[in-house]
């Protein structure tokens, strides 16, 4: 089995995964390593990755480099996903990647970053339901992937990114009635304005035939959150049930709490303290205009699907 390396360069935050592919369905994690780069940051001011987000992050994939280097990778893949699509200087970054590491970088459109998640959510989740709606929150955009029996029938990809969201609606901390009342207001307004509408899923009234599942760094964090997890566990992250009611419950403590207070969350990563309250009530909106009343959660997602989808773990 190949040693290969995936790596998704965010909008917020850096992945790097090392793995043995055995199949085009199955991974064996050998390095997994994340940093909080928020290589938006700033970005919607004048549509450009700001310098210091610039640097940040070529530091961090300087640092996946040489752990790559390490493990004699036979190869590696990376993809750059919302900022990088967007941003006036996004292929010169990409650049600036090849010149210090050596590593390609492609970036991706919403719909291939949405196929590849879905590839790699259901390499470790089980979904025993005929239509399910995935979901993937990012630090620049949301994807939505409606499924049936796993197969792909629907995609869309939405600009909601914790990131963005951050800075265009919490002005104040804590967050204001104000803010987090234009915040929801705004992503309601971006779900309704999709092809997806609240009779693609009909009412859940059994749960055997449609499921909602999450994945990305604000799903994960809200059920580290719920289990109160100390140190953060994949196995107690995967196919963990997160309910309704208790995503309106952190999402309370969230949105009444300061950044200094947030640290203090266990099971918070820290440096998503700015960008987690945000992220939760997208969850919180997906789950109402959808009618769900719980959500499974995937620690995998596109890292693992990167490397599920390449040439050589055909």
């Amino acid at each position: 089995m190949p040693l290969l390396a995936s790596l998704d360069l965010g909008t917020n935050t850096f992945r790097l995964l090392i793995a043995k592919v055995t199949d085009s369905t199955t991974l064996v994690p050998i390095v997994t390593k994340r940093v909080i780069v928020r290589l938006g940051k700033g970005s919607d001011r004048n549509g450009s990755i700001q310098p210091h987000a610039f640097e940040k992050g070529i530091k961090a994939i300087k640092n996946f480099s040489h752990t790559i280097n390490q493990h004699k990778v036979e190869k590696v893949f990376a993809v750059s996903t919302s900022v990088a699509r967007v941003a006036k200087n996004g292929d010169e970054f990409i650049e600036k990647v090849l010149e210090q590491t050596g590593i390609p970088v492609r970036i991706v459109s919403g719909f291939e970053e949405a196929t590849l998640t879905l590839k790699g959510i259901f390499s470790a989740v089980e979904c025993n339901a005929h239509k399910s709606l995935l979901f993937d929150i990012g630090g620049g955009s949301t994807e939505l992937i409606l499924t049936e029996d796993t197969i792909p029938v629907q995609i869309a990809s939405l600009n909601l990114g914790v990131v963005h969201l951050a800075e265009s609606f919490i002005t104040t901390d804590p967050p204001t009635s104000e803010d987090l009342s234009s915040l929801r207001i705004n992503i309601k307004h971006m779900l309704q304005s999709t092809d997806f509408n609240n009779n693609t899923l009909n009412p859940i009234k059994d749960i055997s035939q449609s499921s909602l599942i999450g994945t990305a760094g604000t799903v994960t964090t809200l059920a580290a959150i719920d289990q109160q997890l100390e140190e953060y566990d994949p196995q107690k992250i995967n196919n963990y049930c997160l309910s309704l009611k208790a995503v309106q419950g952190i999402y309370h403590l969230l949105s009444s709490t300061s950044l200094a207070e947030k640290k203090a969350i266990v099971g918070l990563e820290q440096g998503r303290e700015e960008v987690i309250l945000p992220g939760a009530a997208i969850v919180l909106e997906i789950m109402d205009y959808f009618n769900f009343k719980h959500l499974t959660v995937s620690d995998a997602g596109l890292l693992e699907g990167i490397l599920l989808d390449a040439p050589v773990a055909d």
